[in-house]
């Protein structure tokens, strides 16, 4: 992959007041940002949307903004195509509409991104109000499992992958915000034009503060009506195939996933489920991706990749067990948990340590606590010999044996031939890039695809050779629950 561009991304000053005079000022005082955005945010925006009338390059111009729940935007916004990302460290991101989408299919997938992002890196201008939270463009989006896994229902209007650049987008780091707009020179070379951009600007800043007032007390709650799952004889009987191959020797692991519909007495809206998925979920990343009729989204708690600079962090998890009474002392002492967590362990040595100048396996194994489930985690963390773009690493890793099997080709090979549903997004790489190459990917686990007044929610167990189908099955169940939770079960 070709080394990252760099994006000059800027705080430019307000403009001159006709009234400013020769004579001497006195000590500045520094504004609150409430005082600044209520005095000179118009004015601002107006300044820098007229200096860019014309440009061939786009503008994203970032003014302060009320801190609040992101995946309020969603609520509050009139547009279609929405993203959410809030992971539990790292600044918490929402967007709507697309002034740049970049829709992806066939093999080459990750080259095609990288290609087209820079494209718009290129063409990119970014200014913040001198008041704002600093903003750096970014990239957000996911990609499918496999190629052609969410060409069938209900994946449809994902495909093999897709990243955008939202037309408006809020950020936060939980003390201060911002509201960003993305536009091209084309599309404000008149007065009118440019009003219109600011006149919808301002429109959403006193209505995200309004909605987060309000809480979650206003959220409708929508009613499970019926969950169809699959049936337990077909689960065994997968089950029983794979631990068969096992015993063969053709594969030492494979992830079975299996999906249940889930029939709701209304539509429930993404923000409301998001904001119900935060209760016992903070050490999980929230992610939505919202298309015309149907919605992606999830609370997953394992990350693939972040990478800063040479620097990036991964970890491994796998093995799981129920939460509550003992059940971290049992997952640690499991040696069936244990096994199953060290392929995985081994597998992002194997794939990274070639790539890396130093390499750091957290060891013994911790425990992950979630609200309905336990895991087994190790943090890995290193240095890359020599610059590469996370989407490489992301490439390099994905799909690990927490999410695929053991060998690799193998699994995924089973996975097509075996799995009665298509997997779509589910256990894919979501997240986001920067122009430096930089980016945060998490793995889309415990989620769903919300459709109407109906649910897919998705889950999966990693079955090894004295894996019982039995209680893999209630461990996918488990998995599920804090999606039915959150759609009103």
């Amino acid at each position: 992959m070709s080394a990252p561009s760099t994006l000059k991304v800027a705080s430019a000053s307000v403009p001159a007041s006709p009234a400013a005079t020769s004579a001497p000022a006195a000590a500045p005082t520094l504004t609150p940002v409430a005082d600044v955005a209520r005095l000179d945010r118009r004015a601002w925006l107006e300044h820098q949307l007229a200096e860019h009338a014309g440009s061939r390059s786009t503008l994203m111009v970032s003014i302060p903004a009320p801190v609040v729940e992101p995946e309020i935007l969603l609520e509050v916004s009139s547009r279609s195509m929405g993203v959410v990302w809030d992971p539990p460290d790292g600044l918490a991101f929402a967007g709507v509409g697309a002034v740049y989408r970049i829709q992806l299919a066939g093999p080459d997938r990750f080259r095609r991104l990288e290609r087209e992002a820079e494209q718009v890196w290129g063409r990119l201008v970014a200014w913040a109000h001198p008041e704002c939270l600093p903003v750096s463009p970014r990239l957000y989006g996911g990609l499918a499992f496999d190629l052609g896994a969410a060409h069938s229902e209900p994946w449809q209007e994902f495909g093999d992958g897709c990243f955008t650049l939202p037309r408006l987008a809020y950020v936060s780091d939980g003390e201060r915000a911002a509201l960003s707009l993305a536009v091209r020179g084309d599309e404000l070379t008149t007065s009118s034009e440019r009003l219109a951009w600011v006149a919808e600007v301002e429109s959403l800043l006193p209505l995200l503060a309004e909605r987060q007032a309000a809480g979650a007390a206003a959220d409708a709650r929508s009613v499970v009506l019926e969950v169809q799952r699959p049936s337990r004889r077909h689960w065994r009987q997968e089950i029983e195939a794979i631990r068969g191959g096992i015993r063969s020797g053709a594969f030492q692991k494979i992830v079975a996933a299996r999906h249940s519909r889930v029939e709701l007495a209304r539509a429930p809206e993404t923000a409301a489920v998001l904001r119900r998925l935060s209760l016992g979920l903070r050490a999980s990343t929230r992610f939505a991706f919202c298309r015309e009729s149907s919605t992606f989204l999830g609370a997953t708690p394992e990350r693939l990749v972040t990478r800063r600079g040479r620097s990036f962090v991964t970890e491994a998890l796998a093995g799981s067990i129920a939460s509550g009474g003992e059940g971290a002392e049992r997952l640690l002492r499991s040696d069936k948990d244990r096994r199953e967590h060290q392929l995985v362990v081994d597998e992002i040595v194997r794939r990274l340590g070639p790539l890396s100048e130093q390499l750091e396996v957290g060891s013994p194994p911790r425990v992950r606590e979630l609200r309905d489930v336990l895991h087994l985690l190790t943090p890995v963390t290193g240095t890359l010999a020599e610059p590469r773009h996370v989407l490489e690493l992301v490439e390099e890793l994905h799909p690990t044996p927490a999410v695929g099997g053991v060998p690799t080709e193998t699994a995924m090979r089973w996975i097509s031939e075996h799995e009665r549903s298509s997997r779509g997004w589910y256990a894919a790489p979501v997240g986001w890039f920067d122009a430096e190459g930089d980016g945060d990917f998490a793995v889309a686990l415990r989620s769903c695809v919300l459709r109407g007044a109906e649910a897919f929610l998705y889950a999966g167990a990693g079955i090894v050779r004295d894996s019982d189908p039995e209680l893999e099955y209630t461990e996918t169940e488990l998995k599920k629950q804090a999606l039915l939770t959150a759609l009103g079960a």
